[in-house]
């Protein structure tokens, strides 16, 4: 063992992490606002190569995580990387909720920085607030943002802008080429001290996700080329964790169109059956599997949003 952390090897040592290739160790520490400035001051196309590597070191911390509280959504987008507009209406329970973020907290002495609550369309749960709520209990130190698509935000009672201040929630939407008064939504925002931002602004445009039933592509160049973010953005789906949404909720496109393409084993991580935070980011790191279903050759292709006609056309 001690023969081989010589010879190549990445691992924690106190603050720094440490690369060792043939003898020779590397030691440095990563600080996230010197990473986020960088990040800021690069060229877009260097941007990419960044992520690139990240995507193979070991993070300290799990940055971003993504929860679904309804896999069903109002909008249903052309090709949704969530497969929402495939899956049945269905509810996740708050006591589940409630019992996979203390377990997380136990992992990680609550260092998560933000957990995006979401969906399908997270505000269609008649508990949303409730979900708000319990993970700003558990989790006081970390960044709550409700990503919504707004379509139900102007139809929100004042009790849920009160209990989105009170609970330092953050509304992230995007900007879909749909009606909505978004003036109005800001307005109340702003009324009730509620941070609202664009999560995206353009979304008349979107990336193009390409499955490839055959699974004849490389995995690691798929992981290696992928824009779904950095490697540490995590999606939990009880109690499971998953590199990315499509191995998250691939169960919907299997389910709608008769196909038995599975998800292995190794491709998630069942947060009860780890000791320790290092098992989970040391799982991010692995190219999963599922990665050689994945079309990532070149620069990714783009279509004009429209909503989903339920064609297996729109993800394959």
């Amino acid at each position: 063992m001690n023969l081989f952390k010589n010879i190549f090897s990445v691992y924690n040592e106190n603050t720094h992490k440490v690369i060792c290739i043939l003898g020779f160790k590397i030691k440095f520490r990563i600080l996230k606002e010197e990473l986020k400035m960088l990040y800021r001051q690069i060229a877009e196309s260097d941007r990419k190569n960044l992520c690139r590597i990240m995507k193979l070191l070991p993070a300290n911390s799990i940055r971003l995580l993504e929860i679904h509280i309804v896999d069903h959504c109002n909008l249903n987008c052309k090709g949704c990387h969530h497969f929402a507009p495939l899956a049945p209406e269905s509810y996740l329970s708050l006591a589940e909720f409630e019992k996979d973020l203390t377990r997380l907290f136990e992992l990680t002495n609550g260092e998560i920085e933000t957990f995006n609550i979401m969906g399908g369309e997270p505000l269609l749960h008649p508990q949303c607030v409730d979900f708000l709520e319990t993970a700003r209990r558990i989790f006081p130190k970390s960044n709550i943002k409700l990503i919504t698509n707004g379509i139900l935000l102007p139809e929100m009672p004042d009790s849920f802008y009160e209990k989105c201040a009170k609970n330092n929630i953050y509304i992230r939407s995007s900007k879909y080429p749909i009606d909505i008064d978004w003036e109005l939504i800001k307005e109340r925002c702003n009324k009730f001290g509620v941070s609202f931002q664009f999560y995206l602004v353009d979304k008349d445009i979107m990336y193009e996700e390409v499955t490839d039933l055959t699974s004849s592509q490389k995995a690691l160049m798929s992981f290696y080329n992928c824009q779904l973010g950095w490697h540490y953005y995590f999606y939990l789906d009880h109690g499971k964790i998953y590199h990315c949404s499509k191995t998250a909720y691939f169960r919907f496109f299997n389910d709608y169109f008769k196909q038995n393409i599975k998800v292995p084993e190794t491709d998630y991580i069942d947060i009860y059956k780890v000791n320790d935070i290092q098992e989970i980011l040391d799982f991010m790191v692995t190219p999963p599997k599922f990665c050689s279903h994945c079309i990532k050759q070149g620069k990714s292709k783009t279509y004009k949003w429209e909503k989903s006609k339920k064609e297996i056309a729109e993800w394959i």
